[in-house]
């Protein structure tokens, strides 16, 4: 079996292995997918490791680039995203061998750590390799329609109303404050995504498999606050889930909490989800509750102590960061 790193000539290939290995039930495998994830990411692009037999591909493992930022100090960081094993040349440690390969190239590069949000079947195998459980992301919940959960979850599905289109994502992206909004999110919150207007236009207008909305909070010409969501159907209703949200000036959660509950009324949402690990968890106000949302793992590559990471201490992921990928 022969490893090496993957092309761009590679994706077609990819692609077809990701399919064949894994279906595509829970997310569209695509080049153009594969292409926004791994190529365009203003991190920068993935390594992807590959395993051949002969002709055959049987195995690729991709960490994908991401950068954290506290109050100026970056974070070189990896996700450890997209695996796929062929079904024919399953149980012959070809994941494990493809991980640990990549986790060493990093390690030489210079990356700080690996994080990811492995389900209860690949859990085991990343903890063998040397991940450790961060804990799971705390979120708060917001239900505004009660009784539409309670009934979906008895079996009467109902139907939804589809939002109107958003097109106000677009121009708080190219909103002339914006960058102040931002600079103020990054100084006040520790560890987070070192976001950017390039990194927005990337992670929400460009995305291939999602699309996403926005309310924002103006003042005299200011961007105050700024909400970015994606509204799902899930078996508990109709979400809003809250991917990004940076706030400015105290005022702009006040503004913010009410044109929330009116676009929660236009859109039908049942329930609203956030990250509670930073400030802006207040724009669903008081009559919310705390949850635990998706698992995360770490590993250490360069970075020698990861304690401010786990329990979500210093860490503060948004659902955005750890949604969709």
């Amino acid at each position: 079996m022969e490893i090496h790193r993957a092309t761009e000539k590679d994706i077609s290939t990819i692609v077809s292995l990701l399919r064949v290995s894994l279906g595509e039930s829970l997310m569209l495998k695509s080049e153009r997918y594969w292409r926004w994830k791994h190529l365009e990411n203003p991190f920068g692009q993935s390594p992807v490791l590959l395993a051949r037999e002969g002709e055959i591909l049987v195995g690729v493992r991709a960490f994908m680039r991401w950068e954290w930022v506290d109050k100026g100090r970056i974070y070189k960081a990896v996700r450890a995203v997209d695996t796929a094993t062929h079904p024919d040349y399953q149980g012959k440690g070809i994941f494990k061998k493809l991980t640990l390969s990549l986790v060493e190239k990093c390690k030489t590069h210079g990356d700080d750590f690996v994080f990811n949000t492995p389900n209860q079947q690949s859990m085991p195998g990343y903890m063998k390799m040397g991940w450790e459980e961060a804990g799971k992301l705390p979120i708060r919940v917001g239900i505004r329609r009660p009784v539409n959960i309670v009934s979906r979850l008895l079996g009467n599905r109902g139907g939804f109303v589809s939002e109107k289109e958003n097109s106000k994502l677009m121009y708080y992206i190219d909103h002339p404050k914006l960058n102040g909004l931002l600079k103020s999110h990054l100084m006040n919150v520790s560890i987070v995504t070192n976001i950017s207007k390039q990194y927005l236009t990337w992670r929400y207008l460009e995305v291939p498999v999602a699309n996403y909305v926005a309310i924002g909070s103006e003042q005299s010409g200011n961007l105050n606050g700024l909400i970015i969501g994606r509204i799902k159907q899930s078996r508990f209703g109709k979400e809003l889930r809250i991917t990004d949200c940076f706030l400015n000036e105290e005022v702009a959660v006040k503004d913010l909490i009410g044109q929330l509950k009116e676009s929660r009324r236009t859109w039908g949402i049942d329930y609203t989800t956030i990250s509670d690990t930073m400030h802006s968890s207040k724009v669903l106000g008081r009559f919310s509750v705390s949850a635990g949302g998706p698992r995360v793992t770490l590993r250490s590559l360069s970075m020698a102590e990861l304690q401010n990471l786990k329990n979500f201490k210093s860490w503060s992921p948004s659902l955005g960061d750890l949604e969709l990928f």
